[in-house]
């Protein structure tokens, strides 16, 4: 797996590509409202880095897949707590958790996997589960 120093361009980006793969295909509407959102811009995100680690993260997730062949890739919750904690920076971490809502209502499903990393970043990034699930239930209901 690439490293990344903590609250790069880089880790930003992954992280926002895992919300648009983690539901195991990168659906056109999901690119669209990310790239037409400001986000990218607010945080010094160009096309070339995010696509960039798009393909790094792809990469990355089938050279380390137990069952390749299979077409499907399981991402480890594990791997997926090591990657949120590269966002270290509190007004950060409430960008990212934003715009990975946003990603994963874009294409008008939310699938069990994508609730799941949205989850994950709110425990990891704001606390307490209890307050995660209330936190995020009412963020992705909308």
């Amino acid at each position: 797996m690439h490293t990344y120093t903590a609250n790069s361009p880089e880790a930003v980006s992954r992280i926002l590509a895992l919300t648009m793969i983690v539901d195991g295909h990168l659906s056109p509407s999901e690119v669209q409202a990310m790239h037409h959102s400001t986000y990218l811009e607010q945080v010094d995100i160009d096309d070339d880095t995010f696509d960039r680690t798009l393909r790094d993260l792809c990469e990355d997730l089938l050279d380390a897949a137990a069952n390749r062949h299979a077409g499907m890739v399981e991402i480890d919750p594990r791997l997926m707590d090591a990657l949120l904690v590269e966002i270290r920076d509190p007004l950060l971490q409430i960008r990212v958790w934003r715009t990975m809502v946003d990603i994963v209502h874009a294409d008008g499903h939310l699938d069990g996997r994508e609730a799941t990393l949205v989850r994950r970043a709110a425990r990891a990034w704001f606390g307490r589960a209890e307050a995660e699930d209330s936190f995020t239930t009412a963020a992705l209901a909308t």
